[in-house]
């Protein structure tokens, strides 16, 4: 799969903090049948609380929405910025539902009727029926927002959009935001359980083998045909031919890479992002979002061509999926002896039902900490890509001006454009992001760059280091064939 989340895109929903919830939320509903029987709830009981967080999340924004229009009336921003700060985080306190939902008799009640498969897609439905809840609570604000600036827009001879309609304005935000989320997480699910439901018909002793195999496979054709599925997903067109497209492909033949099109991604200027799809040649495109083309100065979306492009001239794309399997496999080496010493720290001297309670505690630290080891693990790589990119794309700007070593001119560019970012996207400067990093951390190390050489800085050097760290945990994992 092509990079899509290179330059920290979040918008009033926070996109970054939304894609990690989402994995957290896909996670429970993976692990309902291990957390099942925590806590003494029936089925009805779990899958109120379920629903609820949905509900919970609309009434909530609706009222925080309500105080917000109010305060822009009286040319006040804090109760929209309570709004903004609640949509934030309103997935997590989703999860948060979700988690205490999976723990009651839920799947052991339900499974049997409408299967696990059946149990999954209903928590992580009510995970995405949230989100959309999210949209529809901003949209009054963001109605109002565009109504205002509508007469500066004209007068500075920018783009103007139309208003839209709720219903179109959550269905822009939902295409926009959660299907390049939820499809990388839901195609490798359905191919693992797939082959998972045919190796339980023809070989069911290899049946795990077969799911795992499954999930590889689905990931593998999305990432092969995710040039060819974004266009049609998120309905992307051509960049017109101009100055504008001249000037990108001439940053693109500088950096000797192939870009096969240059794509606009309509989102009626509610988003600012950019992405580089494709490993091959033949097939790789970069799409940038019309909001990036229409708020941002010629400096800054060519800054963004070129953070882009650094994504492809350092590997990252190939390198990142080696990186991933090697944080889960770390992530499980750490698990298992933690889950390990808790079970035979508290099993002692209890009898068999309270020794199977035991053993479902110690299943569930171990789940945690996969998950939080391998989540933070990829997280704390993942920032320093994003790092490498950035200077890549310093040190490209500056190249063409001619000079050896990064200019104070091709840094603004790059700053400028995170700061673009962030402010077309609402999103606070300061503000972490689990992929990316806070702008700030980003604008204080490209600050740093001035006067720097274009030779390998200790940037450079610490993602070699993982690459190679990360490769190596997988070759010792498949020669020793351990368990991690």
């Amino acid at each position: 799969m092509g990079e899509s989340l290179l330059i920290s895109a979040r918008s009033p929903g926070q996109k970054a903090d939304m894609q990690l919830a989402l994995i957290v939320q896909l996670s429970i509903a993976l692990l309902a049948g291990e957390l099942a029987g925590v806590l003494p709830m029936d089925a009805w009981t779990s899958a109120g609380i379920a629903l609820a967080a949905p509900l919970a999340v609309l009434c909530i924004g609706w009222l925080l929405g309500r105080a917000a229009l109010e305060g822009m009336d009286r040319r006040s921003t804090k109760a929209t910025d309570r709004l903004f700060a609640f949509n934030a985080r309103a997935h997590w306190l989703v999860s948060g539902f979700l988690l205490i939902a999976a723990c009651g008799s839920l799947h052991p009640e339900l499974a049997f009727r409408i299967g696990n498969a059946g149990v999954v897609c209903f928590l992580f439905a009510c995970g995405i029926i949230a989100s959309l809840a999210v949209y529809a609570n901003a949209w009054p604000v963001e109605r109002r927002i565009r109504e205002s600036t509508i007469m500066r827009q004209l007068d500075a001879g920018g783009s103007v959009h139309e208003v839209p309609s709720r219903a179109a304005y959550i269905a822009a935000q939902a295409r926009a935001g959660l299907l390049p989320l939820v499809v990388p997480l839901v195609v490798p699910l359905l191919m693992s359980e797939l082959a998972f439901t045919l190796a339980n018909a023809y070989a069911p002793e290899h049946a795990e083998l077969w799911r795992f195999f499954g999930a590889i496979l689905g990931a593998t054709i999305l990432f092969l045909l995710v040039p060819v599925i974004v266009p049609l997903l998120l309905g992307l067109r051509r960049l017109e031919n101009g100055d504008l497209r001249d000037d990108l492909e001439r940053l693109a033949r500088d950096a000797r890479i192939g870009v096969s099109e240059i794509w606009v991604w309509p989102t009626d200027g509610l988003v600012a992002n950019a992405a580089v799809m494709g490993l091959f040649r033949g097939l790789r495109c970069v799409m940038l979002s019309d909001a990036i083309l229409e708020c941002m100065p010629r400096t800054q979306v060519r800054a963004v061509m070129a953070h882009e492009l650094g994504h492809v001239a350092r590997r990252h794309l190939p390198w990142m999926i080696v990186v991933v399997l090697a944080c889960w496999t770390i992530a499980g080496a750490a698990a298992h002896p933690i889950a390990e010493a808790v079970y035979q720290r508290l099993a002692v001297g209890m009898d068999e039902s309270q020794q199977h309670a035991i053993a479902q505690i110690s299943g569930l630290v171990r789940d945690g900490t996969v998950l939080l080891v391998g989540l933070s693990a990829f997280g704390f790589a993942s920032r320093r890509i994003e790092r490498q990119a950035d200077t890549y794309a310093v040190q490209l700007l500056s190249a063409r001006e001619g000079r050896d070593e990064a200019t104070a001119e091709s840094v603004d560019a790059m700053v400028g454009a995170l700061g673009s970012v962030a402010f077309l996207n609402h999103a606070p400067k300061s503000r972490p992001s689990w992929r990316h990093g806070s702008i700030n951390w980003r604008q204080e190390y490209l600050r740093s760059l001035v006067g720097q050489p274009h030779g390998a800085l200790p940037i450079d050097r610490l993602v070699a280091w993982i690459r190679w760290s990360a490769l190596l945990v997988l070759v010792v994992t498949v020669v020793l064939g351990s368990d991690l």
